[in-house]
């Protein structure tokens, strides 16, 4: 009999945070400092960031004893390696002690954030021209960015959840996340790549530790809108509740899964009847106003 398995942070005790895990500074190539960045994230109703700048892990702690309701995570952007069409992998390394040097292997940059019981999530693989074959060569990693907010308002490529499907069809799980890499950029159609992104954290508390337990028990979703409220699994169907959108998506394996779009009135809900031989689903959902939501993925056994 096929088993669901899913980490169900819509049915785990603790409350809902939101935050941005990349995100870039003065100390690198951002326009704000550190500071600011904080100060603006928190004032737009976010719970928790990460500056992550390029190869430098900024010092985050005197910040982070300023503000009251608020956490930063340490963090870094390490490049590594070349992919498979000679590009430079992006790792963005969170909750981290010491920096990371710039290194030939990106699997050995993985192993040393995992040394400091860190976590590591790879960087915007459409816009980095990373392969599916780049994606299986490393282990270890928490999950790919699935939507970076920089890389879809400068150049149109911050959608990678193609990327993801290709792990997940392989048997390869992964975590999905929605960042803005926020530089400040800005171009005539939006006036900043920031607060476009962001995970909500279900976590016991509001800090460093509580947040970084629950994202590596994927007790979060991802978004650019809309709102998950709900999911109800079962090896027979999934049901998610959501607020209103236009469209929900099943995404699974081959030719499995199912759309629903809205008719006379904007959805809030759907179900989704299992037939047996899905190895994944996972659920995204889309306001219409060109924000998404997704859920990290259900898997069968």
């Amino acid at each position: 009999m096929t088993e669901a398995f899913f980490p169900n942070p819509f049915r785990t005790d603790g409350l809902w945070f939101k935050g941005n895990l990349h995100s870039h500074s003065t100390n690198s190539d951002g326009l704000l400092n550190p500071f600011q960045l904080a100060y603006l994230y928190k004032a737009n109703g976010y719970h928790f960031l990460s500056i992550t700048d390029h190869n430098k892990l900024t010092e985050t702690k005197s910040i982070d004893e300023k503000f009251k309701d608020f956490v930063l995570i340490p963090g870094e952007e390490v490049d590594a390696g070349k992919s498979e069409t000679n590009t430079s992998y992006h790792l963005v390394a969170l909750n981290l002690r010491e920096e990371i040097q710039q290194a030939q292997y990106p699997q050995r940059v993985i192993d040393q954030v995992l040394n400091q019981d860190g976590e590591l999530l790879l960087g915007h693989p459409y816009w980095s021209s990373l392969t599916v074959n780049d994606l299986l060569g490393l282990t270890d990693y928490l999950g790919i960015e699935i939507f970076n907010s920089t890389c879809h308002f400068l150049i149109g490529k911050g959608y990678s959840t193609v990327h993801w499907d290709d792990l997940l069809i392989r048997g390869k799980f992964s975590f999905g996340f929605a960042v803005d890499d926020v530089h400040w950029h800005s171009n005539p159609h939006r006036p900043t790549d920031a607060f476009y992104a962001w995970v909500m954290v279900k976590a016991k508390e509001l800090t460093a530790e509580s947040l970084m337990e629950s994202l590596r028990n994927g007790l979060f979703y991802s978004s650019t809108g809309p709102e998950i409220l709900d999911v109800e699994v079962s090896n027979e169907a999934l049901r998610v509740k959501t607020t209103t959108v236009q469209a929900i998506n099943f995404m699974a394996n081959n030719s499995l899964g199912e759309r629903f779009t809205a008719a006379a009135k904007p959805l809030t809900e759907a179900a989704y009847k299992v037939r047996g031989k899905e190895t994944y689903i996972r659920i995204e959902v889309e306001d219409g106003k060109g924000g998404t939501a997704w859920t990290n993925p259900i898997t069968f056994r």
